[in-house]
């Protein structure tokens, strides 16, 4: 659609219960009332002032050519016409970009819920072409965000579909290209020493069903991720090698088969792993499925009742006064344990299917403390050992 520059100006119709616009648009006088919140604009003095504001911006957007039914009037039918051959209607893209996105259907079903929730209420549904910078900063400037990050994992869902966009070459450049991430502090493992250990199992020994000690001693003692742990299956333990084979995990209840980082790893058992799983065989080998079970139910457990507040763990947590931490840091709780126990981070780091970057990123606290006056003995041995005439005094310029 082009507009037709006749010498008329835009302008703003009071109604009983509405507020419209008309104009020229394509040689015809188009008539469009405006919208707040999903309802027609009633016509307070406040709200006729604010319509002839927008009577101003469409008449300059007609000179410009660069009007867009969409921008201004999205509950019009006609805000659904996009120009023959121009690019698509964002919320368009948004919904081609969720259809073709190669992801766990958990992810894509996230995904969609903020789509939907956040970037169709905080973007208008223009050309694609037509979203700028300033209009995706507005949008995250509208959000209520619990953190930082929360922001940035938006930003980045946003600056996807834009991405797609370009590399579909419906659009040129990507408007969330020079949009910065907000900084946050990534907070650090916070895992249980050696006697909290002990105090959640004989809790769970002394309390609790069996299965559920054998499920929380087996997650201590293999750094397994919570969805790793209760999608695990007999079929992927070797007993007589002494080691699992992690293929799979259990997303916000749905079944994977692929891990987090998308890499099968052989994980070796420790013997109080080994001794949990052991004990396991009786309740669960029989039916040749998951290893782990809720006794309550006796199905396999769902992900979002394992990480509840409310479920055994946080139950077994208050019972015996430990400060509550999500099931997850029993993996850090293997990490560091192995650290200061003197395994290799490069081991380590295979156990937890970590690269070894991430692992000195996540874990380099416990490799240095403990250990830092052990491996400074072991530099003075060998200097003393391959330059042995060098006296301290020597050392020490004396």
């Amino acid at each position: 659609m082009t507009a037709r520059n006749t010498g008329r100006a835009a302008g703003v119709e009071i109604r009983e219960n509405s507020v419209r616009l008309y104009f020229w648009l394509d040689g015809k006088q188009r008539k469009e009332t405006l919208y707040l919140d999903n309802a027609p604009l009633p016509p307070t003095p406040a709200n006729v002032k604010y319509a002839r504001r927008v009577a101003a911006d469409v008449r300059k957007r007609l000179a410009a050519g660069t009007f867009s039914y969409a921008e201004f009037f999205p509950h019009s039918p006609r805000a659904k016409e996009a120009a023959p051959g121009g690019p698509p209607l964002l919320f368009d893209v948004m919904d081609s970009y969720l259809l073709v996105h190669n992801v766990k259907s958990s992810t894509k079903h996230q995904y969609r819920t903020r789509l939907d929730n956040f970037w169709k209420v905080h973007l208008k549904n223009v050309r694609v072409d037509l979203v700028s910078y300033s209009d995706i900063m507005a949008a995250l400037g509208a959000g209520t965000w619990k953190s930082n990050k929360s922001r940035n994992n938006e930003l980045s869902l946003i600056k996807g579909v834009f991405e797609y966009a370009v590399r579909d070459k419906l659009i040129q450049s990507n408007p969330c290209e020079n949009v910065e991430r907000a900084k946050y502090q990534k907070p650090p493992p916070d895992p249980f020493d050696m006697s909290e250990v002990n105090l959640i199992l004989d809790e769970l020994r002394a309390h609790r069903p069996e299965q559920l000690l054998n499920f929380v001693q087996t997650m201590f003692f293999t750094g397994l991720r919570t969805s790793e742990g209760i999608a695990l299956k007999w079929e992927n333990i070797d007993f007589r090698k002494k080691e699992m084979k992690i293929e799979g995990a259990n997303v916000y209840d749905e079944e994977v088969d692929t891990t987090k980082t998308f890499e099968a790893r052989v994980v070796k058992l420790t013997h109080m792993a080994l001794e949990a799983l052991d004990r396991q065989k009786s309740h669960t080998l029989l039916h040749r499925g998951h290893v782990f079970h809720d006794p309550k139910t006796g199905q396999a457990w769902g992900y979002a009742k394992i990480t509840d507040t409310r479920s055994f763990w946080g139950a077994t947590l208050t019972k015996i006064g430990i400060r509550h931490r999500r099931p997850y840091n029993m993996r850090h709780t293997y990490a560091t344990i192995g650290l200061m126990s003197g395994a290799k981070p490069g081991f380590l780091a295979k156990q937890l299917g970590h690269s070894l970057e991430m692992f000195f990123n996540v874990y380099a606290k416990w490799i240095s403390s403990d250990d830092d006056d052990r491996e400074l003995d072991k530099m003075n041995g060998m200097i003393a050992r391959t330059i042995p005439n060098l006296s301290p005094a020597k050392k020490m310029g004396g």
